[in-house]
């Protein structure tokens, strides 16, 4: 059997209809056990509860095809040893331990650190297991072949998170996900019988992604979670180490064809963990700063801006294709980066480094002292969630006049908790407030928090909005591994 379109077709049509026909059941079942999305935070670009179990659909529907494609009786699985050190069988495994964990957490919610660990724990696997090896790597690396299959870790691991960072709009990272795979799909058309086991995955995967967009394009009725953005993010990772060109290429281009397929997931990644550090915020802290957020505060509409991402990221796709039929080379690499740098002047983000206003008074701050500020604020919050969790309203009573210093170097010089028309805590005032924002507290049905703004919304700075966000977290009693 070799990988033609119609053996690939099979796999990707049966995993759709499953994860599309799936659905709906799904959902129910979600919300039937009482499921709710209770995430403490101010980049809700959504409104109401929208499930999480997207991805668990869409892990189930993958299986089901892919195992019982690669360990029956078929000549597709005369192609694949299944529970072998067979690199497919350590791409498949690894994504469903990211999954696992992944689930997990939309469930019951996990620590960043303890996600990190599932992450590596899965490529580990993979890699040391299974024999999963980035040969572009190693060869480009030469006498120091030995780091690549450390470094590959890291890869996948990265991988994984670039698309989780990517899933932040309906559609977008599955979008992201299926132009990726549709690279591995025409790799294996072109290599025939070689590549039957990795283009039936991929197909598999590919159909699976497709069946969950239905139920997740704008505005969407469900979302992956993150079992589904750490199971694809690994699935497709690993599946890119495994293309390879028709012909010999040079290291850095076969190299190439994986980093290009996630450029733009890379390329947003890369941009968050510098601008984290950068403003002495935690790596794995959440911010409204991606290239999606840019892009809404420019006026375009949602459904606009998955749009234009999905067309940036096949643009990259496209070369990573070129790349695998033996056309692109150095130039194809050189214009891709060209790109990013022109799209990083475009959003803004040659700016990040520069001084910037205090969040109160008029003076500027340097790089460190602006981290150093950041830093202090985040210390004081996070020691008030240390503290002994009570009940919600004596809660906002005892946090009130401790978070009031704190909100008042964010620029906000007054504050209130209200249930309703109750105003159960207050403290400062308003006459100098430009606006009040009002916030949900969840887990609170009809409390909110008010606060006196004294700038306008739009000059609130990501800073600003990232400590805020946990100051609505502490309010809301949520545990650092809660939504």
């Amino acid at each position: 059997m070799s990988a033609t379109p119609w053996v690939l077709g099979l796999a990707g049509g049966l995993a759709f209809l499953l994860v599309a026909l799936g659905m709906r059941p799904a959902i129910r079942g979600w919300q039937a056990l009482g499921r709710k999305d209770r995430e403490v935070s101010l980049r809700k670009v959504h409104v109401g509860e929208i499930p999480r179990v997207g991805g668990f659909v869409l892990m189930l529907g993958f299986a089901l095809v892919a195992i019982r494609g690669l360990a029956g009786t078929t000549e597709l699985s005369a192609a694949h040893e299944w529970f072998s050190q067979n690199p497919i069988t350590g791409a498949v495994l690894g994504a469903l331990i990211c999954g696992g964990f992944g689930l997990y957490d939309d469930l019951v919610g996990l620590r960043a650190r303890y996600k990190l660990f599932g992450q590596v724990l899965a490529a580990a696997i993979a890699v040391f297991g299974f024999g999963l090896h980035w040969q572009a790597l190693a060869d480009l690396l030469g006498p120091a072949g030995l780091l690549a299959d450390p470094l590959t870790v890291l890869f996948l691991v990265a991988g994984v998170n670039a698309i989780n960072l990517s899933d932040g709009l309906d559609g977008l990272a599955g979008g992201n996900v299926a132009l990726g795979l549709s690279v591995v799909v025409v790799a294996a058309l072109s290599h025939g019988a070689a590549a039957v086991a990795v283009g039936w995955i991929a197909a598999t995967a590919l159909g699976a992604v497709l069946g969950f967009l239905v139920h997740n394009r704008h505005p969407a009725r469900v979302f992956m979670g993150d079992a589904g953005s750490y199971f694809l993010g690994f699935l497709l990772t690993a599946l890119l180490l495994l293309v390879h060109p028709v012909r010999e290429r040079v290291a850095i281009v076969e190299l190439s064809i994986p980093l290009m397929a996630l450029a733009l997931p890379l390329f947003d990644m890369t941009l968050a963990i510098v601008r984290r550090a950068a403003r002495g915020q935690p790596i794995f802290a959440p911010d409204c700063d991606h290239i999606h957020h840019r892009l809404l505060a420019r006026g375009l509409p949602h459904a606009r801006v998955v749009q234009l991402l999905w067309l940036s990221a096949a643009l990259f796709v496209g070369i990573a294709h070129l790349n695998v039929i033996g056309v692109g080379g150095w130039w194809t690499l050189t214009g891709a980066v060209l790109a990013m740098l022109v799209v990083a002047v475009l959003l803004g983000y040659h700016n990040l480094l520069r001084s910037l206003p205090a969040f109160t008074g008029d003076h500027l701050l340097g790089l460190r002292d602006r981290r150093r500020q950041v830093m202090e604020i985040l210390a004081a919050i996070d020691g008030l969630a240390q503290q002994q969790q009570d009940l919600e309203e004596p809660r906002w009573r005892r946090l009130a006049p401790e978070l009031a210093p704190i909100l008042v170097r964010l620029g906000v010089p007054g504050f209130e908790v209200r249930r309703g028309a109750e105003v159960v805590a207050r403290e400062g005032g308003d006459q100098h407030a430009w606006a009040w924002l009002s916030l949900p507290l969840p887990g609170s049905p009809g409390a909110e928090l008010r606060l006196a703004l004294a700038v306008r919304l739009p000059e609130l700075q990501p800073e600003q909005l990232m400590l805020l966000e946990r100051v609505v977290a502490v309010l809301a009693g949520a545990a650092p591994a809660q939504r």
